[in-house]
């Protein structure tokens, strides 16, 4: 015996699971933000050169869901974290992204924490993908000085690329640093298109980065030229 269906049914049912699918969705997309907010809190309540080798377990231990890798030798430690838009990015409803973590412990004590975002752009050929990332030391190593020009807070990014990178250490203020780790976190799970600037990631640092350009003599001309398309940026 054939089962026949009014039309008002199908549409009722394709509607109730069409509803049910984007409530899932922003399900999703709000617990992937929670999940990447509480990490970057949990990392910025570590001051490199101060918090203890015990504030780093205990953090590792509120966050070991995401915690990928630990490289520990006699008297240092190394944790990286990280979280993915795993099922965004299975629908092509959203490109790969995601929101990592790392700590670096030496002699105890926290030397270095760092955060990044970042969301996968096939389109730049010598970096696939735009992003935003922050590392704070507890003293900027001997290595980066050539780039800090001075600075605790600086931006060895060349300009033209689709991401940021902010370098600090603990003589940074309070609002730099607040700055540094602003992460925009709409670019984990924004379906479509987009995030393809660097301010999409980090928009205060974005700021101080252009600041920061323009005060050292960077024509600013040929800044916005490069950035043109990125109307968010400005």
């Amino acid at each position: 015996m054939r089962i026949y269906l009014k039309p008002r049914y199908i549409f009722a049912t394709v509607g109730a699971l069409l509803v049910i699918l984007a409530v899932t969705l922003c399900l999703c997309q709000w617990r992937l933000q929670q999940e990447a907010r509480s990490l970057l809190s949990d990392l910025t309540t570590l001051n490199p050169g101060t918090s203890s080798s015990a504030d780093a377990e205990r953090l590792v231990t509120r966050q070991r869901r995401f915690l990928t890798n630990k490289d520990c030798k006699e008297n240092s430690c190394k944790y990286w974290f990280e979280i993915r838009n795993r099922l965004l990015a299975a629908l092509y409803l959203e490109p790969p992204a995601g929101f990592f973590g790392s700590i670096t412990v030496k002699n105890d004590t926290v030397v270095q924490i760092g955060a990044g975002l970042s969301r996968s752009m096939p389109i730049y050929p010598s970096f696939g993908a735009s992003a935003g990332s922050a590392e704070e030391y507890a003293e900027l190593p001997k290595w980066y000085a050539r780039y800090a020009h001075g600075g605790r807070y600086s931006f060895p990014t060349p300009v033209g690329k689709p991401y940021l990178r902010v370098m600090l250490d603990s003589h940074a203020s309070s609002q730099q640093r607040e700055h540094a780790f602003a992460f925009s976190f709409r670019c984990l799970t924004k379906i479509g298109g987009g995030c393809d600037a660097p301010c999409d990631y980090l928009p205060l640092a974005w700021k101080d980065w252009k600041a920061d350009l323009q005060k050292g003599g960077f024509p600013m001309d040929q800044f916005d030229q490069v950035y043109r398309r990125q109307s968010q940026c400005k």
